[in-house]
């Protein structure tokens, strides 16, 4: 598996298995990205937050817990691999191993083979 999250151009953050696709012309020229189990992945903050001084005696305020949220993403799709234009992403990259286990766990569940 390639678990990446890609930044879209409309700044959306999504978690997904992504692939490069090319052509059988041109191996080596990507034109278009394929996503896998694609979800919208977001921090959501905890209310309760902490106020530290830092070295030059400024305050500032630090949450104690964030909780990382998914919500399938194109959810009336039919098929769960989806095709991207390359010009609509801006950035994927790989993410802390807690966040990929986390993403791993549900599509497990989604798909039914979660063994709990």
């Amino acid at each position: 598996m390639s678990v990446r999250i890609v930044r879209t151009r409309n700044g959306e953050d999504i978690i997904c298995d992504l692939y490069e696709v090319t052509t059988k012309e041109e191996p080596e020229k990507a034109i278009a990205f394929q996503m896998t189990e694609p979800y919208s992945v977001w921090i959501k903050y905890d209310e309760q937050q902490i106020e530290v001084e830092d070295e030059n005696g400024d305050i500032i305020n630090k949450t104690s817990s964030p909780e990382v949220r998914f919500e399938p993403w194109a959810p009336l799709s039919k098929e769960r691999k989806l095709l991207v234009k390359l010009d609509e992403v801006i950035t994927a990259y790989e993410t802390h191993p807690e966040v990929v286990e986390k993403y791993n766990d549900l599509v497990e569940a989604s798909n039914g083979r979660d063994t709990d």
